[in-house]
């Protein structure tokens, strides 16, 4: 797989969360405009609010949608990812194994996530202080519009390439 990798790879996340936030909370807005009578002085204070926090949760999910874009870059020397900006680029020699984690909810989906250990000490430092580590792991969040076992294939052959190279060049030097 190493012969066939490109130089660097740039994965875009997907916004489609925050649509349906936005619309789950317009609908709501809508629903609870047309439930709205003036008989109940009470009932209509609380719909009146109840719509004016689902028209904040709308728009709070609309400006998510077209603002907030989650990305991901790998190139022969590391990483770097808009959800870590925190560790800035991570050389490929400054982190473990790229392994799948399954994050399981009760009644929810499971959600799959691109999980590593920190090796480097300047990232260590830096993600404690970000608070990046979910009991001394780090993990992708987002969804890069690729499967989570492709994107832990993908990350490890890069990491691969790059500490084969370093190996060779370290060989060389001597």
């Amino acid at each position: 797989m190493q012969d066939d990798l490109p130089d660097h790879k740039r994965f875009e996340a997907t916004n489609r969360q925050y649509f349906v936030l936005a619309g789950v909370g317009a609908v709501f807005v809508i629903l609870l405009t047309f439930l709205r009578t003036p008989d109940d002085e009470a009932a209509y204070r609380i719909n009146i609010w109840l719509t004016v926090l689902f028209a904040i949760i709308t728009l709070i999910g609309a400006a998510a949608a077209l603002f907030r874009r989650s990305w991901l870059r790998l190139d022969q020397e590391g990483f770097e990812s808009s959800e870590l900006r925190a560790l800035g680029k991570v050389s490929w020699g400054d982190v473990s194994e790229f392994r799948l984690y399954i994050q399981r909810m009760r009644g929810m989906p499971s959600a799959k996530q691109v999980a590593f250990e920190v090796t480097g000490e300047k990232q260590k430092v830096m993600s404690r202080l970000s608070g990046l580590l979910f009991n001394g792991t780090v993990r992708l969040t987002e969804n890069y519009r690729i499967k989570g076992e492709e994107l832990v294939t993908l990350m490890n052959a890069f990491r691969e390439r790059a500490l084969a190279n370093a190996e060779q060049k370290g060989a060389g030097d001597t």
